[in-house]
């Protein structure tokens, strides 16, 4: 259908540019709703920091700060060239000292 001249409305949506720039958001808030969610809601940690945890209602507020810090992980560390030389380098590092799924060499 994608390909077709006249793609169904669903496959239009799903491959609108909003959705692809939210789609890119998905590994980093994958990574980040952990720890920010304990910051807000985790009892030890929020009394300490905010005297209780956050209520309900709060929870628009921190998918914003959600979206907010994925969206700067995704633009400053993901799409990042010298990150992804890195990454790179140390992919081929350890490929060049592993076989297989990261068994040592004899």
């Amino acid at each position: 259908d994608a390909l077709s001249e006249n793609p169904a409305a669903i496959t239009r949506f799903f491959g609108s540019k909003t959705m692809a720039q939210l789609g890119s958001l998905a590994f980093p808030m994958f990574i980040l709703h952990g720890p920010i969610g304990q910051v807000f809601y985790k009892k030890s940690i929020a009394k300490r920091l905010w005297g209780k945890p956050m209520p309900t209602s709060f929870f628009s507020i921190y998918l914003l700060i959600v979206l907010a810090a994925s969206h700067l992980m995704n633009e400053y560390f993901v799409k990042s060239k010298t990150i992804g030389a890195l990454s790179s380098r140390v992919a081929q590092f350890l490929a060049d000292r592993t076989e297989g799924a990261l068994q040592d060499r004899a």
